[in-house]
């Protein structure tokens, strides 16, 4: 699919994780499949295999309801990507990312092989989430390579000795519902909680970031529209999810943060 603009080429990108879903009808039989979809994905290069028991919880009329289930991952011998398969979806995400050109190229296979392998007619929701780490230079703090309306205030406006910004917004799009989330941390956890069972390797070693004051830029762009279980379909949704994310993370960063981040390291 052309582009509708220029990719956004950083050499010292701080994206640091990046993943799509793709939800569908459960097929109670997926674990009957595995074996075939392991094998398959070992030639396609992602010979790291592990099974894990996890547990989804629902609602049920007016009560939660927690069901126990299984999920597959396949992850590359370098562990900075990985396909994770359950009975009701499959997950792609990467720690290498490059641009999104690259990224459906590594996706589109996957699809390719649950639809062939599972005769799955539809996609109950498709999303694509970003997630950068913003670190602090010598001279500049992390939420100065923000934009003010996503700063939140500092302990020096508030009189206070310490503060922790979060900031959130939700939007409609044509496409879906898109969340922009940022929030301030410390410690190894580089990426939202939700995300922290992730297997794989990050560029940036989470040591480091021990007695740093960094950002976390969360992107995450859902259609809960019916599509048809059609790979090409499917990669033409996650362009037009992409095309939205895109501008969120322009909207949210300086123009300066984007001419320290094009510069080479």
């Amino acid at each position: 699919m052309p582009r509708k603009e220029t990719a956004l080429k950083l050499e010292r990108s701080p994206l640091v994780f990046v993943l799509s879903q793709v939800r569908f009808p459960a097929v109670l039989k997926m674990e009957d499949h595995v074996p075939d979809i392991q094998e398959a994905l070992r030639k396609q290069d992602f010979p790291r295999y592990n099974k894990e028991d996890i547990q989804q919880v629902t609602f049920g009329g007016t009560e939660l309801k927690a069901e126990r289930d299984k999920r597959w991952v396949f992850a590359s011998r370098s562990r900075d990507e990985a396909v994770i398969l359950s009975s009701n979806f499959v997950v792609y995400e990467t720690s290498n990312y490059d641009v999104f050109e690259t990224f459906t190229e590594r996706f589109a296979p996957v699809l390719e092989l649950i639809a062939d392998t599972t005769s799955t007619d539809f996609v109950e929701r498709l999303g694509l989430r970003y997630v950068d780490l913003i670190r602090p230079t010598g001279n500049m703090a992390a939420y100065e390579f923000l934009r003010e309306n996503v700063r939140g205030l500092s302990q020096e406006d508030l009189g206070a000795k310490s503060s922790r910004n979060q900031f959130s917004t939700q939007a409609r799009t044509e496409h879906g519902d898109l969340f922009v989330r940022s929030f301030e941390n410390t410690g190894p956890n580089m990426v939202p909680p939700d995300l922290v069972s992730t297997d794989l390797r990050f560029k940036t070693d989470p040591d480091d970031l021990k007695d740093e004051l960094y950002r976390i830029l969360d992107i995450d762009h859902i259609s809960k529209r019916e599509f048809d279980f059609r790979p090409e379909l499917l990669i033409e949704k996650l362009w037009d999810l992409h095309e939205f994310s895109s501008k969120a993370f322009r909207a949210a960063v300086t123009k300066e943060a984007i001419k320290f981040w094009k510069r080479e390291a």
